[in-house]
């Protein structure tokens, strides 16, 4: 629910900035929000993943508040410094022609620093175990985000009212979290304590970077070769699509990040792991289907028609993403076998050809481009950790379920495409029914497949282990 919420407010807002936004306003808010997402990878540059990592190998609480403490400070100064930067080189470069500008950058830069100090907070709570405190501050956030967005939008300030509404979000819950976060943390910064979070989560920045070229660079290529108005449509497309990675991807990725060493010590792990992956790709193709589904309803109900082109693009960009959430499950060999050097590596070849790909597919085929030169990146990507991690760590796969949950993804995917060419003079929400009743039926056929399989499998282990 706390993940969730952190990201809610970014999809939630949508269907209202596409109506009361112009498309071009649109396209510059879609722009800031991936360089705001760079600027905080930025400002926390891996120390909350190194916080994470060295927090509980301390030997008292004294010691984890000067830990806390010196990550807190560090990344505040840091983040400071970014601010003064940016803010003085956007009003030396003059005004550019985006709307809103300058103070739209100003602001994106403001919101950077600040969610950066809010996540140090939040991952303070999450390593504390503490739940409901992490909940409840980050829907608290996420409330008075839309609430103050749309309330200076409907006074007339645009994009910068939302980017304000942003900004004054977090800030207002930034205050109970130093509040019932200042226990924890010491208020000095120890090079002793902060030298090897430094070295564990530094390293992982150019991992990072490798993600965000990965994740954001075809908006980018798309505006220079396009308009403002086609980053709008397309990114609106993206939102739709980016439901799968907020709902299933990154819940799975949170509870597997310890899971997976958990695992690790069982006796059974790799036969564990293959039926992970398994029902991990069944839930993400049974998602996919729905919103695929229900994505000519979506567009009616929450868009204009200006950006209705964007709709044939949406499971091209679900493929992207449910390709790159199977790197999650297919991982271990890497993280187990603490060979993340590899990470970086991978990464960049991926984001090499993605960017090789927008600018040779994008002037060519625009927003189509961009979604298959992502679809490419990711399956570099997935396939590039799958590979390594086989080496490092042999996992038996049942490479006949992979198959036959893929042909239920392709035979589902098969039936909606056809629903589109023939059923053109069918009422809405008739055909919407008779999608969703289609897709219901192949996912459950899959899964009940599924399930009969996992059945055997742990019958099958057991026989052995009473043997």
């Amino acid at each position: 629910m706390g993940n969730a919420a952190n990201s809610a407010a970014l999809f939630l807002l949508v269907p209202y900035l596409v109506n009361v936004l112009t498309p071009e306003e649109y396209g510059v808010w879609a722009l800031l929000e991936i360089a705001i997402q760079f600027l905080n990878m930025l400002t926390l540059a891996g120390l909350e993943v190194g916080l994470m990592r060295e927090y509980w190998f301390l030997a008292d609480g004294e010691e984890r508040t000067r830990l806390a403490g010196s990550v807190l400070f560090t990344v505040t100064l840091w983040g400071g410094v970014l601010f003064a930067i940016g803010t003085a080189l956007v009003l030396i470069s003059g005004t550019p022609s985006f709307p809103g500008a300058p103070r739209a950058f100003i602001w994106a830069l403001g919101i950077s620093w600040v969610e950066a100090v809010f996540y140090i907070f939040l991952t303070l709570f999450r390593i504390r175990e503490h739940a409901i405190l992490y909940v409840m501050l980050s829907v608290g956030r996420m409330v008075l985000f839309m609430g103050v967005a749309i309330g200076f939008v409907q006074l007339g300030y645009g994009l910068s009212g939302a980017l304000f509404g942003r900004l004054s979000g977090t800030l207002l819950m930034l205050i109970p979290a130093i509040i019932l976060g200042f226990r924890y943390i010491s208020p000095h910064i120890d090079r002793k304590h902060l030298i090897p979070v430094i070295r564990y989560g530094l390293p992982l920045f150019p991992t990072n970077l490798a993600s965000y070229v990965l994740f954001g660079s075809d908006r980018y290529v798309l505006q220079h070769f396009a308009t403002l108005e086609d980053v709008a449509v397309y990114t609106f497309a993206y939102k739709l699509a980016a439901v799968l990675d907020v709902l299933i991807t990154r819940p799975f990725a949170i509870d597997w990040a310890p899971r997976r060493f958990k695992i690790a010590t069982q006796r059974d792990a790799p036969s564990q792991y293959a039926r992970i992956l398994l029902f991990y790709l069944w839930a993400a193709v049974a998602f996919s289907l729905l919103i695929i589904a229900l994505t000519p309803l979506f567009y009616r109900w929450l868009a204009p028609q200006e950006y209705w082109p964007g709709m044939k693009v949406v499971p091209v960009i679900l493929l992207a993403y449910l390709i790159y959430g199977l790197s999650y499950p297919l991982n271990i060999g890497i993280m187990l076998k603490d060979r993340t050097h590899y990470l970086p590596m991978i990464g960049w070849i991926a984001a090499a050809v993605c960017l090789g790909l927008n600018f040779w597919w994008i002037p060519a085929f625009g927003m189509w481009g961009a979604a298959w030169a992502t679809v490419v990146a990711y399956i570099i990507w997935t396939g590039g950790i799958a590979w390594v991690s086989l080496r490092l760590y042999p996992v038996k796969y049942s490479l006949w379920q992979v198959g036959t949950t893929l042909a239920a993804g392709m035979v589902g995917y098969a039936g909606l495409w056809l629903s589109d060419k023939m059923m053109l003079h069918i009422d809405d929400l008739l055909l919407i029914t008779l999608r969703l009743f289609w897709v219901i039926a192949v996912i459950t056929v899959e899964g009940l497949l599924l399930w009969h399989y996992s059945r055997k499998k742990a019958a099958d282990n057991l026989v052995v282990k009473v043997s």
